[in-house]
């Protein structure tokens, strides 16, 4: 990846985040004219290549994820392209190319990912932008990211002024606490259950000046919790393996990356809430057009301090096949961990599942019977339950990279 090639993507992003919406509108137009090359060697979009992007059919990110090949533009099969991906994930990989799986993949369809040098020094440039004020850059930083495997997508950023740690997440807590302290981060990443198990262990970082979240929801109560714990307010990262899909500013809002994306945001039936059909807009070994997402998406405020015109969303709690439908009510992500959080406070481990006859909240074993009542009477009221609410001390930890914290059986 070549230096001068991250400098031009951070210059570029950091003008943008001066744009006014219609300057990033045509922005968007014009990178949309750039990109019709690629479209046209990708087999999945090569027949609608040189048109409008409204006119590009959506596509499921299932219908993406069980046909790779067609869908990048470098000729590479989907067996090729699964092998790259087992092979990064062994710290085998080899060549310019990058490709990995994305953080919580399972099953037959799972989320890949591929990049380019000049790809990754794009990706890094953007991220180093919207994350950092121009003066972290000047200083020596030493970046601690958690994942499930690392990938030279992120450890690209490894220059004499960033030192990169990769801290897996199939490592125990305490092994995590020992390496880090070891490491002594001054930026460090990680999902939110990380961050809350570390700040629960009194984990002590004096040398960190930057915390930041992603790969799964972060609620208000939590990020609350989490702060006065690990001295610094985590800022929420949005990214899925389809697109960087926003970033949170200094003032507290999570701005979509709309300099470089065209998000579109479907209602979804019965809620105030949308979800993402995502077109990258400067990606090109992989092009990602008119993609849905799963991300159930409230908008936040119309404007923000920072300046930026990138729209402002709230922070996602869950999926749109997680929302809970009964008979007669509707029920949000957003709405189950606020209930959630008013009654037991940030720090605490759940999952509420949503069946078609009843509401089962998982809590740890040692829950306080008198916080479980409460928990479960303040679930029914807030959320305007139709149907009981079970109560089973059966959580002892989270399976997988990833948690969800509202589930739904619903279908």
């Amino acid at each position: 990846m070549r230096v001068d090639q991250l400098a031009a993507a951070w210059m570029r992003t950091r003008r943008a985040l001066r744009l006014s919406s219609s300057q990033l509108e045509a922005r968007r137009a014009r990178q949309w004219r750039q990109l019709q090359p690629v479209l046209a060697c990708t087999p999945a979009l090569a027949a609608v290549a040189w048109g409008p992007w409204e006119a590009v059919p959506i596509t499921e990110i299932a219908a993406l994820r069980a046909d790779y090949g067609a869908w990048n533009s470098l000729g590479l099969s989907t067996k090729t392209l699964h092998a790259m991906a087992d092979a990064a994930e062994q710290g085998l990989a080899t060549g310019p190319l990058s490709a990995g799986w994305s953080t919580g993949s399972s099953g037959a369809a799972r989320g890949l990912f591929l990049a380019t040098p000049k790809e990754r020094a794009d990706y890094l440039g953007q991220s180093l932008a919207r994350l950092l004020p121009t003066r972290a850059l000047l200083a020596r930083q030493r970046l601690a990211l958690h994942l499930r495997a690392s990938n030279a997508l992120y450890s690209d950023v490894q220059r004499k002024r960033f030192v990169f740690g990769h801290f897996p997440l199939d490592d125990s807590n305490e092994q995590t606490r020992s390496a880090l302290k070891a490491f002594a981060p001054t930026i460090l990443i990680a999902p939110p259950h990380r961050l809350a198990a570390l700040a629960e262990a009194g984990m002590n970082l004096p040398t960190l000046r930057h915390l930041f979240v992603g790969s799964e929801p972060l609620g208000e109560a939590e990020s609350d919790a989490i702060t006065p714990r690990l001295g610094c307010a985590p800022r929420s990262i949005y990214q899925a393996t389809e697109g960087f899909l926003g970033a949170e500013c200094a003032h507290g809002h999570l701005h979509l990356n709309d300099h470089s994306l065209i998000i579109e945001l479907e209602p979804v039936p019965g809620t105030p809430g949308y979800r993402p059909i995502i077109t990258d807009l400067r990606r090109v070994s992989q092009p990602i057009v008119r993609v849905r997402g799963d991300d159930y998406i409230e908008l936040g405020a119309s404007s923000c301090p920072c300046g930026f015109a990138g729209r402002i969303i709230r922070l996602p709690q869950g999926r749109v096949s997680d929302v809970w439908r009964f008979a007669q009510r509707t029920v949000t992500p957003p709405q189950v961990v606020a209930a959630m959080e008013s009654a037991l406070g940030g720090d605490a481990l759940w999952q509420a599942e949503a069946q078609f006859e009843r509401v089962v909240l998982h809590l740890l074993p040692h829950c306080l019977a008198r916080d479980a009542e409460r928990a479960s009477a303040t679930l029914i009221s807030k959320c305007q339950l139709p149907v009981p609410v079970e109560v089973v001390r059966d959580l002892t930890g989270w399976q997988g990279p990833k948690r969800r914290r509202v589930v739904s059986h619903h279908g």
